[in-house]
């Protein structure tokens, strides 16, 4: 009688045990979380050199595009030719954006290319451009200088002008969009004795929906969400925005910041702390969803979609969106840069050396 009694609260135990144990270990199982002594190294698979020592040349996911004079191509990884085409002029620079390319041809004029090598547009500026931004939602701004006033035109890769408009003395820093609905640019007022930073969104007629102005403050990032809120990071604060310019949420940073990287799902953050430097994990609906902590300053940060990548001239290391160190890598030659794809694809930049990392 007393076994039968027993035997429901033994397998509640059991239930409960096993429940914990799924709980410790469920970021093993989805493979978020290594087992302790499982950081795995990462070694080069592939490596990728120019042709020339004088080409202008772009790195991308499996791909590097290199301008020479007025012929350009692209190669893999295994060194194989892709395209190549001859253009009407120098090749100035390569950009990405989103998953084409914008090439500036002695900043007269711009042609945009898709991955396969297809030539999407061809633009000729009025006058030199100062500046050539991209977002990675594939949409361009160029800014131009005039004398007494500066003003922009914002295009997506087939030419497409969804917007224009002037902004005084202003240097644009950063800008993202949604579509063809909002644009929204960050910018510094040139013409003041103070730093004072612009926040402006713009309809697809040049029409200015929202504006703000930050005194002291730099705004160096800004992205749209899914949501179509504008998240804004400054050297000081994080901030999200509504798309009619109402301040949803601000956050404050306690330490000064060093580092940030966005992707279309992660935004990640480094703080330098007294002694260390802090790593905070956000979505982009602003929840913090992980955190960690590193010893020595990083040269940069990229964020992936389920990882991201943390390194120095020296050393990178690979974490989940957790925080949690994932793989590491020693380099025996300077780390220019770094980027991670489809979150088993890991480059390098050495220079002018493109190396593809694996374990």
């Amino acid at each position: 009688m007393t076994r039968k009694k027993a035997l429901p609260y033994l397998v509640l135990i059991i239930a409960v045990f096993a429940f914990l144990v799924l709980l410790v270990f469920k970021d093993i199982i989805i493979g978020d979380k290594p087992l302790l002594g499982e950081v795995k190294r990462l070694e080069v698979y592939e490596e990728l050199v120019p042709v020339s020592n004088n080409s202008v040349i772009y790195n991308g996911i499996d791909i590097m595009i290199e301008g020479e004079n007025s012929n350009i191509r692209a190669k893999n990884m295994e060194g194989t030719i892709l395209w190549s085409m001859k253009l009407h002029g120098d090749v100035s620079s390569i950009k990405g954006c989103g998953e084409d390319f914008v090439v500036n041809i002695e900043n007269k004029s711009i042609t945009t290319i898709s991955k396969s090598g297809e030539m999407l547009w061809q633009y000729e500026m009025v006058i030199p451009a100062s500046d050539i931004y991209c977002s990675d939602k594939g949409l361009l701004l160029i800014q131009y200088r005039e004398s007494s006033y500066n003003y922009f035109e914002i295009f997506n890769m087939k030419g497409v002008k969804y917007c224009q408009g002037v902004i005084n003395n202003a240097q644009v820093i950063s800008f993202d969009g949604t579509a063809d609905k909002n644009y929204s640019i960050s910018m510094i007022d040139t013409s003041s004795d103070k730093i004072i930073t612009r926040l402006a969104t713009y309809n697809n007629k040049g029409e200015i929906t929202w504006a703000q102005d930050f005194e002291n403050i730099i705004i160096p990032s800004i992205i749209y969400n899914s949501k179509g809120e504008l998240i804004a990071i400054s050297d000081k604060s994080m901030m999200k925005f509504r798309a009619d310019g109402k301040l949803i949420k601000k956050e404050d940073f306690p330490n000064p910041l060093v580092k940030v990287s966005f992707s279309d799902d992660l935004m990640v953050i480094i703080q330098k702390n007294s002694e260390f430097y802090d790593v905070f994990v956000y979505d982009l609906n602003y929840r913090q969803i992980g955190s960690a902590a590193v010893k020595s300053k990083p040269e940069g940060v990229f964020a992936g979609h389920k990882y991201f990548l943390i390194y120095d001239k020296d050393n990178l290391t690979m974490f989940s969106r957790q925080g949690n160190i994932m793989a590491l890598y020693e380099s025996n030659i300077d780390i220019n840069s770094a980027y991670i794809y489809d979150d088993t694809s890991i480059y390098i930049v050495s220079n002018r050396k493109l190396q593809k990392l694996g374990y």
